[in-house]
């Protein structure tokens, strides 16, 4: 099996548009949740959420007629996979496309209201909804409107423009999905299947069809101060901040890295992916955290001392947060644990690239990143939460994220001093 590092790390999240807007806001820790202007003049019960502000896709995205069939999710995705492209420094580099594939983890992408506007009206009688007309109110809509939100459009994109003709392949799993992505392509490399992979997460919670399903459900209430809204771990947590971005990952061999003389940032040792039984109950008992694990310490042959930090799911919300945090410590001790949702909230299945990119930021200056609003211990959350500035004591990064419907995940990687 083939050595996999990282070459290139691209970042668009609500800390700011690359590597280096994100880790100086993580530094002055300053929090990407804000209120939003369009939700604070309606009724929604939390009008706050993490933004990708400043955001111009034209600046990224070529040719710019692509615009007209990308969701904004799909718009995020390629500029992080345009800044990795740009960090791993491959327009320098010679590469084979049958040996360049591409895996995003996505989530279902929703259609802006605006474009649904036409098929109700037409589908509409007197203002009630007549499913009968709904075939005519059909026309109204943009002929390309499925090819902006299927789910695959992000990597489809991503493909097309790098003529990868490599693996492709999307990943739908919710919150588990960027890190899936990511261990999808380590091992696609590691079977001798490619060279080079782009791998990573794309989403956005903030839709208003997806603001309009949540109803608020699980979401902080603390609207009056929302940089201080996600707590992860914090005795005064009160649930999640729905946020947007996305972040992706150049993978390679490490002898294809090498032969091109690119600065290798970090190697994948293992991973874990598990799922225990609780689709109904939606009540995990932790089981498949604790399989993954320890299914990613067998892989990468490393032992709970040698882990520098832990980058946690740490998604603000009670039960959730408790689960978590009884699984590392039963597991992994007085581990460092860091939580990046405190800075930006949920981005869904773009949060677990996020994540790992603000730990391999941090552990290649010999830092865990801190985490944000952690004020209070929490007798229920007994895990040792970095709050502050920390020296690592190890290169090594355990990344974690899991669902309440039993899906759970964990990637191992050591970072390369830069």
């Amino acid at each position: 099996m083939q050595e996999v590092v990282i070459t290139g790390i691209g970042i668009a999240c609500p800390l700011g548009i690359g590597r280096e807007a994100v880790w100086s806001a993580v530094e002055d820790r300053r929090s990407g949740v804000r209120q939003i202007d369009r939700l604070a003049g309606t009724s929604f019960p939390v009008p706050i959420g993490g933004e990708v502000r400043d955001f111009e896709p034209k600046q990224y995205v070529k040719p710019r007629k692509s615009l007209k069939v990308m969701s904004r999710e799909t718009q995020l995705g390629f500029t992080a996979s345009e800044l990795a492209w740009a960090d791993a420094t491959l327009d320098e580099a010679p590469l084979d496309p049958e040996r360049l594939g591409v895996v995003i983890g996505a989530s279902n992408f929703r259609s802006r209201i605006e474009e649904l506007a036409d098929l109700y009206r037409a589908a509409s009688e007197n203002g009630q909804l007549d499913m009968a007309r709904w075939g005519e109110g059909m026309r109204e809509m943009y002929p390309l409107w499925m090819l902006k939100y299927l789910p695959n459009m992000a990597c489809c994109h991503v493909g097309i423009a790098h003529d990868a003709r490599g693996p492709i392949n999307t990943i739908v799993q919710g919150d588990v999905s960027g890190l899936m992505a990511i261990i999808e392509a380590a091992d696609v490399i590691a079977r001798g299947h490619a060279d080079v992979m782009l791998a990573g997460g794309a989403s956005s919670m903030l839709s208003m069809i997806d603001v309009a399903w949540q109803g608020g459900i699980d979401l902080s209430k603390n609207i009056a101060n929302p940089g201080e809204a996600c707590r992860p771990f914090d005795a005064g947590r009160d649930g999640g901040v729905a946020s947007e971005g996305a972040a992706m990952f150049v993978l390679e061999s490490r002898a294809h890295a090498s032969r091109r003389g690119v600065a290798v940032q970090a190697q994948v040792l293992g991973h874990g992916r598990r799922c225990e039984p609780c689709a109904t109950t939606q009540q995990p008992s932790g089981q498949a955290i604790r399989q993954a694990i320890e299914a990613a310490l067998a892989m990468g042959d490393v032992s709970v001392e040698e882990i520098g930090h832990v980058n946690a799911h740490g998604v603000g919300t009670i039960a959730d947060d408790a689960m978590e945090a009884r699984v590392i410590d039963q597991v992994l001790g007085e581990v460092p644990v860091t939580a990046p949702k405190s800075f930006f909230g949920n981005l869904g299945a773009g949060s677990g690239a996020a994540e790992l990119a603000i730990s391999l930021m941090g552990a290649r200056q010999g830092v865990v990143p801190p985490t944000l609003n952690y004020e209070q211990p929490d007798k229920a959350c007994p895990v040792n939460v970095v709050s502050g500035s920390q020296i690592a004591r190890s290169p090594l990064v355990l990344a974690l994220n899991h669902k309440r419907t039993g899906q759970a995940v964990s990637l191992l990687v050591r970072a390369e001093r830069g």
